[in-house]
Parts: C-alpha cells; structure tokens; sequence
C-alpha cells in the first residue's frame, strides 16, 4: 500500500532541535498566517504531572512560528470543567501562560455556533477563535483517557468547545462509541487546517487517565499534517491495533486519514513504549441478546472515592455533566444518573476520585458497594 500520511516520531536530545525538526516536517507556510498554538490544558497540574502540554514545547512552538513570519500567534485552550475564573490564573501552575512569551489568550467569551451534520446536535458552540485564525496547531499529549482509550490529536480538538458545552456534549455520548462519534464530528467542523505535534516528552498510561495515570519517560515528540495517522501512530506505540481505538476508526471509516500503519510513511525513530498501560476495553462489547442483558451490566464501573485524599471542594459535582453528585460533605455519585464519563476523576484537583479496574467494577456491582 502506498504510503497516504507521513508521521515524524523523534527521540529528543535537544528540544529546540526536534521542534525545529517538528515545524519543518509539517510542510506549512506559516508566514503571514494567524496561528492557534492548542495545548491541552486540562487543568492547573504541574508539568512534571504529564497531564498539560509540557510549558518548554510551547516556548519553542511560539518562537518557531516567529522566526518562520507567522502574523499572529494565540497559545489558548478551554480547561476542562465550566469554569468562572480568570483562565491565566487558574492554569498558572501549567507554566503555558509565561512559556507562551506574551502569546496567551483567553476563548471562552462569546462562542460562535457552527452547523453539523452529526447525529447528536445541529450545530457545536464553539470559541470565537475558530473562525479568526488560519490554522491550527494542535498539541495533544501522549495520553490515556478512561473513556476514550486514548486522547490524541482528535480528541484534543474536544478543547475547541467552551466549558460547560463540554459538559452537555458528554449527556449526549453516554457511550464510548458515541461520545469518541462526537469527537469526530466536532474534528470534521473545524474550517482551517489542523497540524499537530504531540508531546510524548512524558506520557501517561493506565486506568486513570488522562489526570489520574502513572507518569512515563518516554522522550518523544511526533508531527503530522494529519491527525487521523498521527493518533494511528500512536496508538501502535501504545501497544494496540489503531482500530480499537475508538476515534480512529470512526475517523478511518469515514476517510478522514489512514488507520493501517502500511498507509503510514513513519520517519525517525519509531518503537513501541515498553510496558505501556492501556485502560480496559469494554470486554461486553460483541455480546448481543441476553448476554448484553447479563453481562454489560456487570462491566459498568461507577467512579470511587479516597475520602483520606479528598478535599471537598466540590468541583466534581460543579462539573459533573449528569448532575449525579451530590455533596454530603464528601461527593456522592448517584448510580441511576452516573452516566460513566469520568470527568469527576478527570477534574478532580488531588486524584481523589478514581476510576476502578475491571474486577472492582464486578465486584461494586456484585456487592452494592
């Protein structure tokens, strides 16, 4: 098969040297454009926690663009959660907002709506910036994610979407097919270009992704002009065939990019990731009838809580999109409207509520606990 996508997967000695290297390889004339730099900025977590874009890669980005005439450069994300706060403040701990060297702004004001043809909704409201910039460059990290697998370049697209629109968007996707078919469809509205450098510098792996998991040093950044073969790419490194990865094979199947890694021209230095952790895959997936009936109940996995870690500041059950929180003082997660998107876990400022294995689940099911 000939080659459809070129993913660049290098080894980092020297930063400046492999974001230079990143640039180059994407092929884009940036000079005299309008360019969103999008980091993950899931929260306020240091940089050594591998849950935000490593700060060093945006301050390399950011003086990249300029040397290559870029007209306008805008480092900007919406956090997670539907959040009320002075944005630069709230992700200070990132280290984004001085790495971005006076580029930072804030985009949750005023979103615009774009129509979709998506099965879910009519239209995404999205931010403003979406529609005043030329290109986007996407700078996902290298991570798990409880309900999606994996969170690559599509899934960081989710950042386009203001706040608490996230939250009703996760109402609708109960499903990991469902919400991983929004994911797509939002990636399918966005009208510019979208090229992407992934921060593999730490990554992180296990259940609790992408907040919650162990923290890996894997020294790595990756480049595509094309999201679809770069989370491909990805996903092979992470140990696993790209089409279970949810995202991708919706994206695939929709001809948005290759998800056979012989379509794929892999420069550099590719390898799989070592003992890499994926999250557990929905083992009732494939059962119909009365095995559907019987069995997926029993994989249903409600999220648990270390009150010894907690803090009891509530931002679980602000952001939870279900409204199934309730707070006495500790969070309570009401069952009947948990709809298992995780995002108590994924918000929560201290790693207090976590989401269990597949045997815990089993037994919160067998037991009532």
């Amino acid at each position: 098969m000939t080659p459809s996508a070129r993913v660049l997967v290098r080894k980092v000695t020297d930063l400046s040297a492999a974001v230079t290297e990143a640039l180059d390889f994407l092929e884009y004339d940036f000079a005299g454009k309008r360019v969103w730099v999008k980091p993950n900025l899931l929260g306020p977590h240091p940089p050594d926690h591998g849950v935000t874009t490593d700060p060093e890669i945006i301050r390399h980005v950011v003086r990249g663009l300029r040397a290559r005439g870029a007209k306008d450069i805008l480092v900007a994300d919406n956090p997670g959660g539907g959040l009320q706060r002075n944005v630069e403040s709230y992700i200070a701990p990132t280290g984004v907002v001085e790495a971005s060297e006076g580029c930072f702004r804030s985009i949750s004001e005023t979103p615009v709506t774009i129509p979709t043809k998506s099965r879910f909704v009519s239209e995404f409201r999205v931010s403003r910036i979406i529609t005043e910039v030329d290109v986007i460059l996407n700078l996902p990290v290298f991570k798990t994610h409880a309900l999606t697998i994996l969170t690559g370049a599509i899934k960081n697209l989710f950042g386009i979407i203001p706040g608490g629109q996230k939250s009703y968007l996760h109402t609708l996707g109960k499903s990991t097919d469902d919400f991983s078919e929004i994911l797509v469809d939002i990636y399918q509205v966005v009208p510019v270009p979208v090229l992407t450098i992934m921060d593999a510098l730490r990554g992180m792996d296990g259940q609790n992704g992408p907040s919650g998991g162990r923290v890996l040093g894997i020294g790595r950044i990756l480049a595509s002009s094309n999201p679809v073969a770069l989370d491909a790419v990805m996903a092979a490194m992470a140990g696993t065939e790209p089409r279970r990865i949810p995202t991708t094979r919706i994206a695939g199947e929709r001809g948005l990019g290759p998800t056979d890694l012989s379509a794929v021209e892999i420069v550099g230095d590719y390898e799989p990731v070592a003992g890499f952790r994926l999250p557990s895959y929905r083992l009732a997936r494939g059962f119909t009838g009365i095995a559907t009936a019987v069995v997926y109940p029993l994989m249903r996995r409600w999220p648990i809580l270390d009150k010894q870690l907690c803090i009891k500041c509530g931002r679980c059950a602000d952001n939870c999109p279900a409204v199934a929180i309730d707070m006495s003082p500790f969070p309570i997660v009401g069952r009947d409207k948990c709809i298992m998107c995780y995002c108590c876990a994924e918000l929560c400022p201290v790693k207090a509520m976590t989401v269990p294995s597949l045997f815990r689940g089993v037994m919160q099911n067998l037991t009532g606990r």
